[in-house]
């Protein structure tokens, strides 16, 4: 929002000096025009001084006029400035307060985010017919995302990045994970999968999945391994994670 506020500020002022430059062409032909009656005056000053007199009274009217029009345009254009400024300060103002404004600074409102890692202390369990990680809180801010057992709580509605990685160690078959999300009417919507084919030996693979999506106040999301109950996954905090970001 600052940066629009700046741009139309840019925009005023270069409308503004576009207005100066014609304002000062316009002053520049009219002592053109001064001296022109002037130089128009010498000629007959030899012929008749009662026309001398009466060139120079009309050149001094004019310039008195010129000087006169000078002085309203410099006391409109100081005018026009103090009103530029003073709706460009306005304008300002206004956008400090709806952004958030404390003694005269732009307070930006901080991102929500939650990530999980894989509790190191307990093994992933079977609930049905998906394998269960286990989870505990590595990084959390804000108040518009909150977590309880291995579930992520939506507590403000919005836009979200909504990212998991999964290190399976399971050999010579296919892992994967899904990430879906349950709303208050207790349906369940798939948000990301991920597959990953497991080779025989060395058998450690990282399924690795993301995107935005937009979820609801009271939302839940969590993190499952559909169909293998035998899964092998890695716990490390660095290889086994879950999270989201809200969007401002």
């Amino acid at each position: 929002m600052l940066y629009h506020a700046l741009l139309l500020v840019s925009t005023l002022t270069v409308s503004f000096s576009f207005f100066l430059v014609y304002k000062v062409a316009v002053l520049e032909d009219d002592i053109n025009k001064l001296r022109g009656d002037i130089s128009n005056l010498k000629p007959h000053s030899k012929e008749s001084p009662d026309g001398m007199i009466t060139g120079m009274s009309r050149t001094w009217e004019r310039s008195k006029q010129v000087a006169s029009l000078n002085s309203q345009q410099q006391r409109q254009t100081a005018k026009d400035s103090q009103t530029l400024c003073s709706s460009t300060a306005s304008s300002l103002r206004m956008k400090r307060e709806q952004a958030g404004c404390s003694g005269g600074t732009v307070v930006v409102q901080q991102s929500s985010f939650l990530q999980l890692s894989a509790n190191t202390k307990e093994q992933p369990f079977v609930r049905g017919n998906v394998t269960v990680i286990p989870w505990i809180v590595a990084l959390h801010q804000g108040e518009a995302i909150s977590s309880t057992g291995d579930r992520i709580i939506i507590q403000q509605g919005g836009f979200f990045i909504v990212f998991g990685q999964v290190l399976f160690q399971s050999p010579g078959t296919i892992m994967g994970h899904i990430v879906r999300s349950r709303g208050t009417d207790q349906r369940s919507t798939e948000l990301l999968r991920c597959l990953q084919e497991m080779p025989q030996t060395n058998c450690a693979n990282t399924c690795h999945t993301g995107g935005m999506v937009k979820l609801e106040r009271e939302d839940e999301l969590e993190l499952v391994i559909p169909d293998r109950p035998q899964a092998q996954v890695s716990m490390d905090a660095d290889s086994t994670f879950f999270g989201i970001i809200r969007l401002n």
